[in-house]
């Protein structure tokens, strides 16, 4: 016959309530102990293999210079110094850089750069330029249509009032036809209009050499009219000795004027 078991029974304190505890849920443990661990291991395998060998190699990286400005050979001996190669990829017009300097570059400044390694530029051509074309005849309007379409444009005009002229043309342009100019650059333009001709005080050429006088009087516009030869004693020959109109008159462009000169006796 078995004998009971006696059993000492709890005693719980009068106004104490008992303390309860929550089951312990083992799996969800687990689970975040594999996060954590899966999180560490690709950690250290993101380190190891590429912030480590990133910072072993920029140990041995060289800093790429700004060699904007720089002549093309300046460029290539300041690259040579640090020991990277210079390529000039292309070249192109700019006007704000001079021919034969870079202009870009690839890869930038300060970039890093292994040793050996290239770095391509892009030099400049300097300012396009175009060639003043033949305007000389033409209206201003027409003058400043070609010159438009010829990449320049009309600058300054100085208007000269010519004894005959019917209409407006263009006399001369500065600078002169066929030279050449920036893209975009005025051409300054010598236009003669319809008017009354301008008025001078005649000269005095008693004295001087005929082919002298002759000379200056076409150059400043008149026209030499008629030339008399008289002999006269004590003179060399071919120098003025009398003019029409007499020196100190006025006399319009282009108006004739006649000299007299000394002759062989």
């Amino acid at each position: 016959m078995l004998a009971r078991r006696w059993v000492r029974p709890r005693l719980v304190d009068a106004g104490v309530a008992p303390v309860y505890s929550p089951p312990v849920n083992a799996r969800g443990v687990f689970i975040r102990l594999l996060v954590f661990g899966g999180l560490f291991v690709v950690g250290v395998l993101v380190f190891n293999f590429i912030v480590m060998p990133m910072l072993v190699h920029q140990s041995g990286a060289i800093i790429v210079p700004d060699l904007r400005n720089s002549s093309e050979v300046q460029a290539g001996q300041a690259l040579a110094r640090l020991g990277l190669v210079l390529k000039v990829d292309r070249s192109e017009h700019d006007p704000q850089v001079p021919p034969g300097y870079v202009v870009s570059q690839s890869p930038r400044a300060n970039e890093n750069l292994k040793p050996g390694r290239t770095v391509a530029v892009v030099t400049s051509l300097g300012p396009r330029t175009r060639q003043v074309p033949e305007i000389k005849g033409m209206t201003l309007r027409q003058s400043r249509s070609v010159l438009e379409h010829a990449g320049l444009a009309v600058g300054r005009v100085a208007k000269v009032a010519r004894a005959g002229a019917t209409r407006e043309e263009v006399l001369a342009t500065c600078p002169p036809v066929g030279e050449d100019v920036r893209e975009g650059e005025p051409v300054d333009v010598a236009l003669s209009v319809v008017g009354a001709a301008t008025s001078y005080l005649m000269p005095d050429f008693t004295a001087q050499d005929l082919f002298f006088a002759r000379e200056r009087l076409e150059r400043s516009g008149f026209r030499v009219g008629s030339v008399r030869y008289e002999a006269r004693e004590g003179v060399f020959p071919n120098t003025v000795i009398d003019q029409r109109p007499r020196p100190g008159a006025r006399i319009r462009e282009g108006e004739s004027i006649e000299l007299v000169a000394s002759g062989s006796q």
